[in-house]
């Protein structure tokens, strides 16, 4: 399916005629100009709630995780929501989950994780099934540009869930970087700050893309959100801001000696993957803010804690660092230029 630099599909378009005019506004302040009828520090700010990898129909819960991050969202008034992959395979009886986030009564945004095309399905299913205008494309984000990315392309040589981003869509995220007019906001499933398995294989040719738009424009990349991992970091890679969003809903235990049953028997028989997982006892998510007249970037983040025995206690085995596996989302306040 071919890429679409379209803000919006046309069902969407009456309910963001308010938002897209703020962006329109904020694409002339952030050029220098003073924006026309209005203040600038009303075009300059963006509130929006952030959710990834919920996997809603992995758990008993999952119905109503997603029916929390909505009601949560709707209260907090925020801007759009958007999740970060692994949401729903595009099946009749996952249209429950779609209809629970659908209520969110603003813009609403999606982007393709890898286990959105399980049990055979295409990702143009998956694209058509939630509404998505494309695999990757670009939205308004209040003072920012949005960037969404497709990270589950063919190419590269591991084995297992595809995570690249092939040179098509390479060539289209350097087009948009350089012609933005609003600082960018980039949204991927597969993280490429790191190099590990799980991680993009080309992901120093995506980090070299983005990398160099910052240098051409300093200011151009606000930040990268990506979720995939399951876990709680930030971290700063040759200027550019990486945030990992951790899952919504569990730590996926690797070592099978510390997988055990925590819910009642019923359920484990509903949900095989249930005993796989270590649950968080919440569902967790991020609201995110960014103020271009302070400067600032502002991540609030949701707590819970582990429905039974924490992955340690089970006895599990990974590589992944202790201080970023744990049920919750950190509060993060950075500084950003635009």
């Amino acid at each position: 399916m071919e890429s679409s630099r379209n803000d919006v599909g046309p069902a969407l378009e009456c309910s963001r005629r308010g938002f897209v005019r703020r962006v329109s506004l904020a694409s002339v302040a952030w050029a220098g100009l003073a924006p026309v009828g209005g203040a600038v520090d009303s075009v300059r700010r963006v509130r929006f709630g952030l959710i990834a990898d919920i996997h809603p129909d992995v758990l008993p819960d999952g119905l109503e995780r997603v029916q929390a991050f909505v009601s949560a969202m709707t209260e907090a008034r925020v801007d759009f929501v958007i999740q970060l992959g692994d949401f729903v395979w595009p099946k009749p009886s996952n249209q429950k989950f779609l209809d629970a986030w659908n209520r969110f009564p603003g813009p609403r945004f999606h982007v393709l994780g890898n286990h959105d095309m399980d049990d055979g399905y295409t990702s143009d299913q998956t694209v058509a099934f939630v509404g998505m205008p494309a695999r990757y494309y670009t939205f308004p984000a209040g003072p920012a540009l949005g960037i969404v990315l497709d990270g589950n392309e063919p190419g590269g040589t591991r084995t297992g869930y595809r995570r690249f981003l092939g040179q098509t869509q390479l060539k289209w995220l350097e087009q948009e970087l350089a012609r933005a007019t609003r600082p960018c906001l980039l949204f991927i499933h597969q993280p490429f700050d790191v190099e590990h398995d799980d991680a993009l294989e080309n992901a120093g040719e995506v980090r070299a893309v983005v990398e160099q738009a910052e240098r051409s424009r300093p200011g151009t990349v606000l930040a990268v959100f990506s979720g995939h991992f399951h876990l709680d970091y930030a971290r700063v890679v040759r200027g550019i801001r990486y945030f990992e969003i951790n899952s919504a809903a569990y730590w996926w235990l690797a070592n099978k000696e510390a997988r055990r049953e925590v819910y009642p028997p019923k359920v484990h028989e509903r949900f095989q993957w249930a005993s796989a997982v270590a649950p968080y006892r919440d569902p967790l998510w991020a609201v995110v803010t960014v103020d271009l007249d302070r400067g600032e970037l502002l991540i609030e983040g949701k707590r819970s804690d582990w429905l039974g025995p924490d992955p340690w206690a089970r006895g599990e085995i990974t590589d992944r660092p202790r201080e970023s596996l744990h049920p919750w989302i950190s509060d993060q306040r950075v500084t950003v230029k635009g």
